[in-house]
């Protein structure tokens, strides 16, 4: 009976060098239309999210008489919430780019 550890070490494939490995990374990756999409409507999302935190800012000190709001500041709440909505809808926008990118490389494959 053969040593668990003979044949690894008939199977094992060397390793890929780094030379090889930047090789192709530096392969220049092409975008589709929603891939794009998604990176400008992140950029515009990230924008609106500081102009929301300042449109609508949040009440830090309240008149204790009155109750009206006699401090107000940034409100990063918001703008955290923007950024995190936005990005998650982006990366819904991103990956539907890359199904799309995938079945277009399949469709070429096969014909």
């Amino acid at each position: 009976m053969r040593d668990l550890f003979d044949e690894i070490e008939e199977q094992k494939k060397e390793l890929p060098k780094l030379k090889k490995i930047s090789v192709e990374m530096a392969k220049k990756k092409h975008y589709n239309f929603y891939q794009q999409l998604s990176f400008w409507l992140f950029a515009i999302f990230f924008v609106i999210a500081i102009l929301l935190g300042n449109i609508f800012p949040a009440c830090s000190e309240t008149s204790g008489l009155f109750q009206t709001c006699t401090t107000t500041e940034y409100n990063l709440s918001l703008t955290l919430i923007v950024w995190f909505a936005s990005f998650i809808f982006c990366s819904f926008v991103y990956g539907l780019g890359e199904i799309i990118s995938l079945l277009t490389s399949i469709n070429e494959k096969m014909k």
